[in-house]
């Protein structure tokens, strides 16, 4: 049986958990593309050096948001329609006294989340209409404007009094990157490749490296902070690069989905978990080295494991499975000692581990164990 509040967390402990997931963000730099500037990244390796980081592998390619989210915030690798409450660390946060927001500059509607986001936990969300819209009048919103509402919803949760979390997810990266013409003053692909690829690349690139650019003014806001933060940042998936992923092959990448060798390079992404010296100091954690390739429904163990917070019962569970079973898709393959698998592949003791992860999820899915939270 799981209790509803597992292992509360001492308020000595409480420190103040910023998440961020970028779209479509991946480093470039891993793949010794030809002709390709990645001195760009400097700025988002130098944040990963003064961080926690490993790797994820997401059950999507080039789309499908919501899946990388909601599994990062619930625990769940494999979801239902979320049409009444359901349970989620936002909800476990929220029990803890947390105030529980986010932001998203886009439609509301998009995915349902203003009819499902209640149901997750959440005390507040922004959206495009009505808020976003007022402050930029850009379709995609840039992240300047978005990074810097972040931090200002931070710092109006203070008067308050109480510990706060927030998720929040990005536009300006979000595709399509354009083919006909290049958004940017420079090239960042050249060489022997065709005009739409480098269009594609150069329109990607640019708006990646202005993120990593006030995805650092907001680091350095929270770093100033008196307030102890940990930050968490992560990525849904691997952008869209053309019909058929051609600017993929032409830059000598395969994420062929019916290959085992090229499905870590199709659907791994990156994380990183950093915190400001105040928590720091009140975690006595340095926030920093080499975490584990994992799924994003166990994200927010490390986040958990790395504030020193044990959790609800139920993600102490899944600590457990984590250790044995670190990758479980929705695709075919498993990830078991560093080494991609089929179900079929495991030894007796791993597909028991596998069955009791299938019942732990349908336990969480079906037994709301928040009711006096309920606010919809």
């Amino acid at each position: 049986m799981i209790v509803p509040n597992g292992s509360d967390i001492p308020d000595e402990k409480k420190v103040h958990l910023i998440t961020i997931m970028r779209e479509a963000y991946v480093d470039f730099s891993k793949y010794d593309i030809q002709g390709l500037d990645v001195s760009g990244y400097d700025t988002y390796h130098e944040l990963q050096a003064e961080s926690y980081t490993g790797t994820l592998l997401t059950n999507i390619f080039a789309g499908g948001t919501i899946d990388s989210e909601r599994s990062f915030l619930t625990g769940l690798g494999d979801h239902h329609s979320f049409r009444t409450y359901t349970n989620s660390y936002i909800w476990y946060l929220r029990s803890q006294g947390y105030t529980t927001e986010g932001s998203h500059p886009y439609y509301s509607w998009f995915y349902n989340r203003d009819e499902i986001n209640p149901y997750m936990g959440y005390e507040n969300y922004r959206f495009l209409e009505g808020d976003y819209e007022k402050l930029s009048g850009a379709f995609y919103v840039r992240d300047s404007v978005f990074y810097s509402e972040i931090y200002n919803d931070f710092v109006k949760n203070k008067d308050s009094g109480k510990p706060y979390f927030s998720f929040s997810l990005n536009m300006q990266s979000h595709g399509p990157y354009y083919t006909d013409a290049s958004i940017s003053n420079k090239e960042y692909l050249v060489g022997n490749y065709t005009q739409e690829c480098r269009n594609a690349m150069d329109n990607y690139m640019f708006e990646i490296m202005d993120g990593d650019t006030q995805l650092l003014k907001l680091v350095e806001q929270l770093r100033a902070d008196e307030e102890p933060v940990v930050l968490v940042v992560f990525t849904d998936h691997l952008p869209w690069m053309g019909d058929g992923n051609v600017f993929y092959e032409e830059m000598g990448i395969d994420v062929d989905i019916t290959e085992r060798e090229s499905f870590r390079t199709r659907f791994e992404t990156d994380y990183l978990i950093w915190a400001n010296d105040a928590a720091k100091k009140q975690l006595g954690n340095n926030f920093l080295g080499k975490g584990p390739t994992i799924s994003p429904h166990y994200l927010m163990n490390l986040v958990f494991e790395q504030c020193g917070w044990e959790g609800p019962a139920y993600m102490q569970a899944m600590d457990e499975l984590m250790q044995s079973l670190p990758v479980i898709t929705t695709n075919e393959f498993l990830l078991v000692d560093d080494q991609l698998c089929t179900a079929g592949e495991l030894s007796a003791e791993q597909s028991e581990q596998l069955r009791n992860f299938h019942y732990l999820q349908y336990y969480w899915r079906n037994e709301f164990l928040y009711p006096a939270l309920k606010t919809k």
